[in-house]
């Protein structure tokens, strides 16, 4: 009897630490649409080509002439987005009076920087 309180006793400890240990993952935020507006447009890359910012079906989309497009995906930190199915990231910059004037990708071990055109 003592035995079996015991095993009982620790497999309910083992049971209650693994849930405790599990963490949700974390939420990706929204994407404001209308917010996002400010981001449209085209970059240029003075030499790497041209970075277009598009919205399509909610979300927003980066692509680069003649690599491809990706969407990018909100971050907790503002203008700051995940490329989707790269390991890189794009940053908005803008000026003194809030307005995007630039993006700037980051991949891997290459960064790519444009001017709002």
């Amino acid at each position: 009897m003592k035995l079996l309180l015991c095993t009982f006793s620790l497999l309910f400890f083992i049971a209650i630490g693994s849930t405790h240990a599990q963490s949700a993952p974390a939420a990706v935020p929204v994407l404001d649409t209308v917010a996002a507006k400010v981001f449209l447009g085209k970059y240029d890359t003075g030499g790497m080509g041209t970075i277009v910012v598009t919205l399509e079906q909610g979300k927003l989309i980066g692509s680069l002439e003649g690599q491809g497009s990706a969407p990018l995906v909100p971050t907790s930190t503002p203008d700051v987005f995940n490329i989707e199915g790269f390991d890189g990231t794009a940053t908005f910059i803008r000026d003194e009076s809030k307005k995007v004037i630039k993006v700037k990708l980051a991949v891997e071990d290459q960064t790519i920087e444009g001017t709002k055109l």
